[in-house]
């Protein structure tokens, strides 16, 4: 068990939760990210639950959109593992890691687009 603040990384799978493909508009613009699982834990029906996840292939996977786009699976076949972790809080909240490190410059830079910063303030109420 690795702990990061007051968040425990579930090793089930020996850490391997199964892969992931940034979902492109083209070359260069990622829109969302498509989670496979190659198992049924208990993240996966909560995940299944959000409105802004979209179950597919059998809810094997889940895909969250960052924004609309008409994406070209040709171009979103990813199917990365690193740094592909999943944290378990004391009070049953998920957090999910991706690896970055393959992607370009461009790629990176959308991706912080659509990030938001939340003070901790806001978290407690």
């Amino acid at each position: 068990m690795i702990k990061l603040f007051d968040w425990t990384r579930l090793q089930k799978s020996e850490g391997f939760t199964g892969f992931f493909d940034w979902l492109r508009i083209d070359q260069e613009t990622i829109v969302g990210i498509r989670m496979s699982f190659f198992d049924d834990l208990p993240y996966n029906s909560i995940l299944l639950s959000k409105p802004y996840v979209k179950g597919v292939f059998e809810n094997k996977s889940v895909e969250l959109l960052f924004r609309e786009g008409n994406v070209d699976f040709d171009l979103s076949g990813d199917q990365d593992f690193t740094n592909n972790y999943v944290y378990e809080s004391a009070n049953g909240e998920y957090l999910f890691t991706f690896g970055v490190d393959h992607l370009t410059g461009n790629e990176l830079n959308i991706l912080i687009s659509y990030c938001q910063e939340i003070r901790e303030e806001e978290l407690k109420g």
